[in-house]
């Protein structure tokens, strides 16, 4: 008797699993893919993006001006490669704005995406 209580709740617990295993995959059949952001596109969804530091001497001096840079993210939402296209700034301070725009645009982070994105940005160093 005892034997035959054991198949029985054996058969049960076995019949449940494979009910929850059918209602399981039903449901991730019917609910849309679920990927990580833009993973087969490439729009570039901001995580982070954290502001040039203002260099000390052209803080000092008063001077602002613009950095407009070319940057690639990786799939992996980190910056793999910047250049400075143009600036827009006193040119005793170009190095100075020039470096802490690369500085700041290599430190952003994105969403990942499904291939390489190139983009450009404009960095505006105001007082």
């Amino acid at each position: 008797m005892r034997q035959q209580q054991a198949a029985a709740a054996e058969a049960e617990r076995q019949r449940q699993q494979q009910a929850a295993a059918q209602q399981k995959a039903q449901a991730a059949a019917s609910a849309p893919a679920q990927r990580p952001a833009a993973a087969g596109g490439t729009e570039l969804r901001p995580i982070s993006l954290p502001g040039p530091k203002y260099p000390p001497a052209a803080q000092r001096a008063g001077a602002s001006g613009s950095v407009q840079v070319e940057y690639t993210v990786g799939t992996d939402g980190s910056v793999t490669s910047a250049r400075v296209v143009s600036a827009d700034v006193p040119r005793q301070f170009q190095r100075d704005f020039e470096r802490e725009a690369l500085a700041a645009v290599k430190r952003w982070r994105f969403q990942p995406v499904g291939q390489a994105v190139t983009s450009r940005r404009t960095i505006a160093f105001e007082q």
